[in-house]
């Protein structure tokens, strides 16, 4: 049997699709995600079937949605012993290296004392805890940190190592720095399946002084952003993020092509979900329905066995797919767990493929910071989104004739609704959601408006 190629995954978080050049965003400048499209495929529709961190990146390394998979919540781990990409990698012969964030491992406790009692202020930005060796889904080789949210003090825990590697300069740039140093010095028989899981452009919304060449005014909006001259520096910031993880890949591209043993790659670019940034006059937000937050990037990219078919509509991939159309591309079967389909024949070029004709999105398991961020389940198809929220109110958005998602079309369309809301059971029950199907078809009504200790007044849910 031939070698298997080499994997390389590139991970960002918050990055929505409609934000690179080849999608049509007429601000950002993207010439190696275009590239890798132009030379591959890229999804005009890629879909984050859970918009939030954790239970996205769980349905990312198991072809499982988030309520039924490994990772059920924003403050859930990777259970220890499912199996997972890196797992069934590994049973075909290949070596497994994991860089940067993961956020699927938090235990409370697991904060070394050397991080505990550092008096510096580096561990101040987000989790400081080290995922136990547990809970890292399979990955050999660990160079990974939780969640900083502190891109330039952040720091990675290496291996077994009890204390953290601190890492200096800009995150994304010095993540790529590891990765490429691995990749130059890796000399193992084995195909290597690598991931590099960066930060940016989620926020804080910082970037080194280099990318910093956007005049907010002079910006382009959605039709949907709202609004004043704040709102616009965070989108000008958000694309300047876009523009140097675009320059990392690159990087990373080109030692990949001037790397002996790497000459047969398959590079897959994509984010964990997107962020609003602007539009519906939110910005560092996600976890609600929109295009804006459940859109992503999913490109392709294998010189000479992906046909070099740039943006393509062949139906809608989203996250779920993930793991078995990997294993699909390197000629191998997908496991009887996964939940996802294998859009192989879409990428490559061959053979018949009927994709999927809706996809089920869902909040599963939300952090609720505030009373505005509820669970809902959902769908969306060629032409409708819809949501069911847990409160029993609904959404549902004509995406033909309102592609800004404008108008909450739920209660001027009932027999829609109802069509939609009917098949959103189906497939609940289709994926093993055991619940849902009862609070859309048995829920009773709130007694009353919910008060926010706050303001004294029901909280305003955005959607």
């Amino acid at each position: 049997m031939a070698k298997r190629p080499h994997i390389l995954y590139i991970l960002s978080d918050e990055h929505r699709g409609q934000a690179m050049g080849h999608t049509g965003d007429p601000n950002v400048q993207t010439p190696w995600m275009d590239r890798l499209a132009a030379e591959g495929v890229s999804f005009d529709r890629a879909y984050a079937n859970c918009p939030i961190c954790t239970p996205s990146r769980g349905t990312i390394f198991t072809g499982r949605h988030a309520h039924a998979g490994a990772v059920q919540g924003f403050f859930d781990v990777f259970k220890p012993t499912s199996p997972s990409t890196a797992t069934q990698l590994r049973k075909l012969g290949y070596r497994t290296a994991y860089f940067g964030k993961w956020h699927c491992g938090i235990v409370r406790n697991q904060v070394p004392p050397s991080v505990r009692d550092d008096k510096t202020g580096r561990f101040d930005g987000g989790s400081r805890n080290r995922t136990p060796e547990s809970h890292r889904a399979g990955f050999q080789d660990w160079f990974g940190f939780e969640n900083l949210n502190q891109h330039f003090s952040s720091s990675i825990y290496e291996g077994d190592n009890i204390d953290p590697t601190p890492l200096e300069g800009y995150e994304s740039d010095a993540l790529t720095d590891k990765a490429i140093e691995y990749l130059q010095n890796y000399d193992g028989n084995e195909p290597l399946f690598l991931v590099l899981s960066v930060t940016p452009p989620h926020f804080p919304l910082i970037v080194p002084d280099r990318w910093k060449r956007f005049d907010a005014g002079e910006l382009e909006v959605r039709e949907n952003f709202a609004g004043d001259g704040e709102m616009r520096e965070h989108l000008a910031t958000y694309y300047a993020m876009i523009e140097n993880l675009d320059w990392n890949i690159g990087r990373l591209m080109e030692t990949i092509g001037a790397t002996a043993g790497f000459e047969d790659t398959l590079t897959v670019y994509f984010s964990d979900h997107g962020d609003y940034m602007g539009s519906h006059g939110r910005f560092n937000t996600k976890e609600h329905c929109h295009e804006e937050s459940v859109r992503i990037p999913a490109i392709f990219h294998r010189p000479g066995h992906i046909q070099a078919r740039g943006l393509i509509d062949d139906g809608m991939f989203s996250l779920v797919d993930l793991l078995s159309t990997t294993l699909g591309l390197v000629g191998a079967e997908a496991p009887r767990w996964s939940q996802g389909r294998d859009f192989t024949p879409a990428i490559a070029g061959s053979g018949e493929f009927s994709p999927p004709t809706d996809v089920l999105l869902e909040m599963q398991g939300s952090p609720r910071w505030n009373l505005g961020m509820p669970d809902w389940r959902g769908l969306v198809n060629d032409r409708w989104k819809y949501a069911f929220l847990e409160d029993r109110s609904e959404r549902m958005y004509d995406l033909h004739e309102d592609p800004f998602e404008q108008t909450n079309l739920a209660a001027t369309q009932p027999q829609q609704c109802a069509a939609l809301r009917d098949r959103l059971v189906e497939m609940l029950r289709e994926a093993r959601d055991p619940y849902w199907d009862v609070l859309i078809e048995d829920g009773v009504e709130p007694d009353g408006p919910t008060l926010d200790v706050n303001t004294g007044e029901p909280p305003q849910l955005f959607y």
